[in-house]
């Protein structure tokens, strides 16, 4: 795995043919670029790929102190520029996008038409009743928690281990580092969803769009969905993995991959549709 900076940001370049399709992975809050190993090797042969350091995450920059009023708008702004300079001219790029990864491509792609070929958002946080900005008393919860990793994370990781028996055993372990280089004083804004509603965003929308969500413990929930069919964008489609929570990708990886892989393989033209 290479690193390289892409517009401010560590990018972590995980390979694949020169001239397959583009794929840009964004993480959730509180992981990083590294949170990919089972499906980056999954998609390296197939595509060029590319994982983000989010800002505040990884080995990308600490927020500064004027940005923290609004830091999910800082992602939207990070993710279209990032995704404007590694985008190459006649081959097809898509990303992908987990819960602040999502949020952040939802308001991206509603704000520039032709940001992307396709994406597939991991239970984004399109929750019902709409959530936006910081959220202070969150925040505070979630830096203990994020120090609670700090202080003991050989623990940590047995814990998670036993918690989520069905992980690829490949994703444990960057998952629990991942809070170990975290920029405290986001966390402790409680923040990460733009302060664009994702009810605004949705609709204009042009990629296609594979949102998928589990029926367990998720944000993109069924009131969430009903709301989505009313908008009946055209570009968007939704699945549902049973027995799969907030980490679909984790909980239920082959069910996932047998998802979400035909269908980026038919919008990007890799190997992937065969499948």
């Amino acid at each position: 795995m290479n690193e390289t900076t892409v517009e401010g940001l560590s990018v972590h370049d995980l390979g694949g043919p020169a001239d397959a399709p583009m794929l840009v992975l964004f993480h959730a809050n509180g992981d990083s670029g590294r949170c990919w190993p089972d499906a980056a090797a999954r998609w390296s042969p197939a595509y060029r790929l590319f994982a983000v350091d989010m800002r505040g995450h990884g080995s990308s920059p600490r927020f500064r102190p004027d940005q923290l009023d609004a830091p999910g708008d800082v992602f939207v702004d990070d993710t279209i520029a990032v995704l404007n300079a590694l985008r190459r001219n006649g081959i097809p790029t898509g990303a992908v996008g987990h819960s602040l990864g999502g949020a952040a491509l939802t308001a991206a792609a509603g704000r520039v038409r032709e940001l992307v070929d396709a994406m597939v958002l991991v239970d984004p946080p399109w929750d019902t009743p709409v959530v936006v900005g910081p959220r202070r008393t969150v925040g505070a919860a979630r830096r203990e928690e994020v120090l609670g990793f700090q202080r003991d994370p050989h623990g940590q990781l047995d814990r998670l281990r036993e918690r989520e028996p069905r992980w690829p055993e490949a994703e444990y372990r960057p998952w629990v580092e991942a809070k170990l280089d975290l920029d405290l004083d986001y966390v402790t804004t409680g923040g990460g969803r733009p302060t664009t509603p994702w009810t605004e965003s949705v609709p204009s929308i042009h990629a296609p769009t594979l949102v998928v969500t589990g029926d367990g413990d998720v944000i993109t929930g069924e009131a969430s969905r009903a709301v989505v069919a009313e908008m009946a964008n055209p570009a968007i489609e939704v699945v549902v993995v049973p027995g799969a929570g907030h980490y679909v990708r984790h909980q239920q990886t082959e069910e996932f991959h047998a998802a979400v892989d035909p269908w980026l393989g038919r919008r990007l033209g890799s190997d992937h549709a065969a499948r």
